[in-house]
This record gives C-alpha cells, structure tokens and sequence, in this order.
C-alpha cells in the first residue's frame, strides 16, 4: 500500500509545488513590471 501511495502524493506534491512557484514568479513579474511602468511615468 505504502509502494502505491507514494507516487500520487509525490505527484501532488510536485504540481502544488510548480503551481506555489508559478504564483510567486508571475507576482514578481507583476510587481516588477508595475514598478518599472510607475518610475518612467515620473
């Protein structure tokens, strides 16, 4: 049973992880894009 388990949540636990890191990437694109947009503004 534990041989069967293992792989479904590793596999869970590696897309949460590209998805938790796929989140944190497009906000510092966000960000760093808003701020780049707000200093040539000024």
């Amino acid at each position: 049973m534990r041989v069967k388990l293992e792989p479904d949540t590793a596999f869970i636990g590696k897309k949460f992880a590209y998805i938790f890191l796929g989140i944190i990437f497009s906000l510092n694109a966000i960000t760093l894009i808003w701020f780049f947009l707000f200093s040539n503004l000024k």
